[in-house]
């Protein structure tokens, strides 16, 4: 039995699985994140990191290797010391140690141990199915504007127009304003003819009393045509009361096969977190003439789909190789 594979399938239940006297693995929460240069988007995932520091024994991997060779416990913490043993002359002698779903283990220029996750692994169950993909940049035309771009444009030349054009007004009334009083204050003192003579003055004042106070009173401004604009009415049919809408009933929900959890290991093929969901999986799979059921329900509350189980585990890895050599690569064995 290879203790490699039971790290692997901890870390996709646990966050932290210790070897006891070489180091442990911590798992943590990265949420989806988008990269703006190469256009690629990566699915939430679990981040792994390795600590040196974490040596003592804290009995998950020991209880995991015991349950699946069906020995003691003592003997299980003999087969992870051999184990750890193993990793550090591996790791002295410059070769690097290869866990499968997890990562590789390398020594460094000053001698600490340095980790590389597998990224092309996700052992986050909530991430089933996610792949990461890569999208082409969309190209627009800076010539092209939306309708609330012209909207907004047009209510900012409106603006201008209304606070620009009255402060343009107002300072020329005040500007023309002194020079209008001086002149008319001129004339009025300013005569170099005697009186009873014809003047310029004359002619002024003549000028000026045709265009008198009253005058401008009289003078009144042609009425502005009003167009009334018409709407017309919005009329609502209402239905007659006599016919009541027929009550169309609701599609019956899907029934989920009953949950198949007697064997000790499952090939594991997808994982819901509603119920109404993995029925509706499993329902396909039936369709193409696949043997599919509900296994069980995680402690995380998903319910994982199995097309497989067996009491054996050598029977289970050789299901397990045959559904990734078929259409479910992403299929992975399930130990209780």
């Amino acid at each position: 039995m290879d203790i490699r594979n039971c790290i692997a399938d901890l870390l996709s239940v646990h966050d932290c699985v210790i070897i006891p006297g070489f180091g442990g693995f911590i798992g943590n929460y990265s949420p989806a994140r988008i990269d703006p240069v190469y256009h690629s988007f990566q699915p939430p995932c679990k981040k792994l990191l390795f600590n040196i520091n974490l040596k003592q024994n804290d009995g998950l991997l020991a209880n995991a290797v015991a349950d699946f060779l069906g020995t003691s416990y003592h003997d299980a913490c003999t087969l992870i010391d051999l184990f750890a043993g193993e990793c550090r002359q591996a790791l002295k002698a410059g070769m690097p140690v290869i866990i499968p779903d997890v990562g590789k283990l390398s020594s460094g220029r000053e001698g600490n141990i340095q980790f590389e996750q597998d990224k092309n692994a996700n052992l986050l169950p909530d991430s089933f199915g996610l792949v990461p993909f890569i999208s082409p940049p969309v190209s627009r035309s800076s010539s092209m504007l939306s309708h609330e771009q012209l909207a907004d444009a047009t209510a900012m030349t409106r603006n201008r127009t209304r606070f620009i054009m009255p402060r343009v007004l107002k300072w020329a009334a005040i500007l023309a304003l002194p020079v209008a009083i001086a002149v008319l204050v001129g004339m009025l003192r300013y005569n170099p003819f005697p009186a009873g003579t014809t003047s310029d003055a004359n002619i002024l004042s003549s000028v000026f009393s045709r265009f008198s106070s009253a005058g401008l009173v009289e003078k009144k401004d042609a009425p502005q045509k009003v167009v009334i604009a018409t709407v017309k009415p919005h009329v609502v049919v209402l239905p007659a009361a006599s016919a009541p809408a027929t009550p169309v009933p609701a599609a019956p929900a899907p029934e989920v096969p009953a949950l198949h959890s007697d064997d000790s290991f499952a090939i594991i093929v997808g994982a819901f977190r509603l119920k109404e969901n993995a029925g509706n999986y499993v329902a396909a799979l039936k369709r193409k003439g696949i043997d599919a059921s509900v296994f069980d329900r995680s402690r995380t509350g998903l319910y994982r789909v199995a097309i497989g189980t067996s009491a054996l585990r050598d029977k289970a890895e050789e299901m397990l190789a045959n559904a990734k050599s078929g259409d479910f690569r992403t299929a992975w064995l399930l130990a209780k």
